[in-house]
């Protein structure tokens, strides 16, 4: 998915935000924006917007010498989602039969996505306990039947992860998969608030199934610039799981494999969804039009 002029203020936000979380020098913060404005002048606009990320990055461990500005809160989203987790495991264990666990898995893995701060600069616990609450009793906007039998004829299942705290949410849906066929991929370094593979051996991600990291430290997929690793397991996989926007940004969107679930947080990324901002979505290649 290219870039739009949308996506500038907010990738110049989200440099803001990542400037403000490094320092409280405001010279420092105005350095790092700045720095992250100028190469974002010379970026081509067909690019993914995640892609963009890697600036922030970079400026603010040159400027600030701060490697992980998102430290501190991914350990209190994480801490916020395992104090969760049992009472929504709990809630799960209520839908009683086989599929009703599937789906109430699925709908509470989605609404781990909003915990998001590329997408927004707030999110809060109660903005994830309103989002559970949504998640749970709104229309999924897609198949959550497809995805389940999907699932069960996969023989080499990649799941892509996306954000911290949400890979706990992760949990719900991965305890009612065949967790040997599952190979779960974070990120090759830091990105945002995106899990790396220090997150997941803290959720007990690691105990649960297969973990790798993607070998790039964007906040997304892009493929081409992953490791080799990495590129023999997306070639052997015969279903990607695909969660959050960052990879839906990045991906191709003609891959029949693949199934996208995330929280359409942004109205660019809900337009190429075919969705509403707001909405619990599953999309394959057959739901997306050509030109995403």
């Amino acid at each position: 998915m290219r870039m739009h002029n949308d996506c500038l203020p907010c990738i110049a936000r989200g440099a803001l935000d990542a400037a403000r979380l490094s320092t409280d020098d405001e010279l420092i913060q105005q350095k790092i924006v700045k720095t992250v404005l100028a190469r974002l002048s010379q970026v081509e606009m067909d690019c993914p917007p995640p892609l963009m990320a890697r600036f922030i990055q970079e400026s603010v461990k040159e400027l600030a010498g701060v490697d992980d500005p998102f430290k501190r809160l991914k350990k209190e989203y994480n801490d916020l989602a395992l104090d969760l987790y049992p009472e929504l495991k709990a809630e799960k264990d209520r839908a009683g039969t086989r599929s009703g666990r599937f789906e109430t898995g699925v709908r509470l893995a989605i609404a781990g996505n909003i915990i998001d701060f590329g997408a927004t600069s707030q999110v809060g616990r109660q903005k994830v306990l309103d989002t559970i609450s949504h998640a749970l009793s709104t229309r999924v906007n897609g198949e959550i039947r497809l995805l389940e039998q999907a699932v069960q004829k996969a023989e080499n299942i990649l799941w892509l992860a996306d954000n911290t705290g949400e890979i706990v949410f992760d949990k719900l849906l991965l305890e009612e998969m065949d967790r040997d066929k599952i190979i779960y991929v974070v990120r090759g370094g830091n990105a945002q608030n995106d899990a790396t593979m220090e997150d997941a051996q803290y959720t007990g991600i690691t105990e649960l199934v297969r973990v790798m990291d993607s070998g790039a430290a964007i906040p997304g997929t892009l493929v081409s610039i992953c490791s080799k690793e990495f590129q023999r397991a997306y070639e052997r996989a015969d279903l990607i799981i695909s969660k959050g926007q960052g990879n839906f940004e990045t991906l191709d969107h003609r891959d029949k494999r693949i199934f996208f679930l995330f929280k359409a947080k942004c109205p660019i990324v809900a337009t190429h969804a075919g969705c509403e901002p707001g909405d619990v979505v599953i999309r394959t290649s057959g739901d997306l039009s050509p030109r995403d």
